[in-house]
């Protein structure tokens, strides 16, 4: 069976009623909108979101740092002598034969409580870094929450190549084929208020390099610092006594051995009048960079003076 609908009868395409549609529908075009300069009563942004913060490297050059000891005391101290004891032995019997060796005897050991021990002045400590490189730091900055900058200003305003409505719009029983202003002037507008829900760029923020220089930190002075566990200094090892307690000639001998072996127990260490002052030649910051969102810009009370559009087509 034929389709009733003829050729012509046919209902046109989606796509090319929309085609259609398009062409009949106007727009405004304004070449450039400038103004001379403006004012804004108030200027509040709800919220600034800065993302994790990403820098390329951080130097710290010429750092130095003097720490001034005045004293210390030993509080506690005891030594503990261990000795061990041997006897190392030979002989030589010519053709009947010969041999050596050493025989163990044990050893003692013996605590002596040497009390607290003084050191009236410890030898200055100076500390001396030409440069220092940190690469690939990450930090983390926490929102600001609303912002209120109070009246601001601003000149130069330049809006260029716009149209209004971006999607076009129509007009009913009026038709033109086009209409044109070369130059539109006003002395000033106002406005209101405007307003931003939400500003995120694609691209992150990139920060210039920052240099800071000659850093001084300021003398700190303690009075007093001790140690949180007991020091311990093991296993001194000290000079080796021999003597000797048997010999006949060449033939044969025996050497009794003493090796004494020093442990020091020291139950607190105590710095007093500690002082130290530090200084940095420079801190530079290098490859900043972070993601920035802000959220709720609003201005109050907005004043535009000397407004003027330029090229104004439909």
């Amino acid at each position: 069976m034929a389709n009733p609908l003829t050729l012509g009868q046919r209902l046109p395409d989606a796509r090319l009623l929309d085609q259609l549609t398009a062409a009949v529908r106007r727009r405004l075009t304004v070449d450039g909108i400038s103004a001379v300069g403006g004012r804004a009563a108030s200027v509040n942004v709800d919220r600034i979101e800065v993302g994790e913060a990403a820098v390329e490297k951080v130097t710290v050059e010429h750092f130095s740092a003097r720490v001034n000891c005045g004293a210390a005391l030993l509080r506690n101290v005891r030594a503990i002598l261990e000795m061990h004891f041997s006897v190392r032995w030979s002989y030589d019997l010519k053709a009947f034969g010969s041999d050596s060796g050493t025989r163990t005897l044990g050893s003692k050991a013996k605590t002596i409580p040497l009390h607290d021990i003084r050191i009236p002045v410890l030898r200055d400590i100076d500390l001396e870094v030409p440069e220092v490189e940190v690469a690939d730091v990450t930090a983390s900055v926490q929102p600001v929450e609303d912002v209120a900058l109070g009246a601001a200003g601003f000149s130069g305003l330049a809006i260029d190549s716009t149209r209004v409505p971006s999607s076009g719009f129509q007009m009913t029983g009026l038709g033109f084929a086009s209409l044109g202003i070369g130059h539109f002037t006003a002395p000033d507008a106002d406005s209101a208020g405007l307003s931003v829900a939400r500003f995120s760029p694609e691209a992150p923020l990139r920060l210039p390099d920052v240099a800071v220089g000659n850093i001084d930190l300021p003398e700190v002075e303690v009075p007093e610092v001790g140690s949180a566990e007991p020091v311990s200094l093991l296993g001194i090892q000290t000079e080796t006594f021999e003597a000797p307690v048997f010999k006949i000639g060449s033939l044969f001998k025996a050497v009794f051995v003493v090796t004494p072996v020093l442990h020091l127990q020291i139950g607190e260490l105590v710095l007093s009048d500690l002082k130290a002052a530090a200084s940095i030649g420079a801190v530079r910051v290098q490859g900043l960079t972070t993601p920035v969102t802000v959220q709720g810009l609003e201005l109050r009370g907005l004043t535009l003076d000397g407004l003027s559009a330029e090229g104004i087509s439909v």
